[in-house]
């Protein structure tokens, strides 16, 4: 027991050693050291146009976009933004400190994650696109990255 504790305890030290932690705006992510960061800076200097995420080695590329919307944003209002068909069933899930929908798809032989996300105002779009054949290479470690999407308690609005 105690060495499993242990075991559990020095894994979690370790997971967390090797992540990095990137600050915007509205919210904070957890990216992994061997995953790489392009950020193009949005039309002032409280916005982000486009953050792509990608492993140096890996098969996909993570997109991410912040919206920031004059009121806060209800499940339904959000519903909308994922511009699929009414009948498309999608649940409200939980991302880290943010909530939303996620759908996968393949189009034009490229599979899409994608997930629209909020919490109060700030919206969040997020792509993970890579070939089909390797979908699930990256699972894992993609869904840690959403998952870690917290807000930035530094922001005031």
């Amino acid at each position: 027991m105690i060495k499993n504790l242990f075991g559990i305890i020095l894994f979690t030290i370790t997971a967390n050693v090797n992540a990095e932690s990137l600050s915007f705006p509205s919210f904070l992510i957890e990216i992994p050291d061997s995953w790489e960061q392009s950020i193009e800076n949005g039309p002032d200097e409280n916005s982000v146009s486009v953050i792509d995420l990608r492993d140096r080695n890996g098969v996909g590329i993570l997109k991410m976009r912040s919206y920031d919307a004059p009121s806060a944003v209800s499940e339904d209002r959000l519903r909308n933004l994922t511009n699929l068909e009414p009948s498309t069933p999608l649940a409200w899930e939980h991302w880290g400190d943010y909530a939303g929908y996620q759908y996968n798809y393949t189009e034009n032989s490229v599979f899409y994650r994608q997930w629209w996300i909020a919490n109060e105002r700030t919206i969040l779009f997020i792509t993970y696109q890579c070939d089909p054949e390797s979908r699930d290479i990256e699972t894992e470690v993609v869904d840690k990255i959403v998952h870690s999407i917290t807000v930035n308690a530094a922001q005031t609005r």
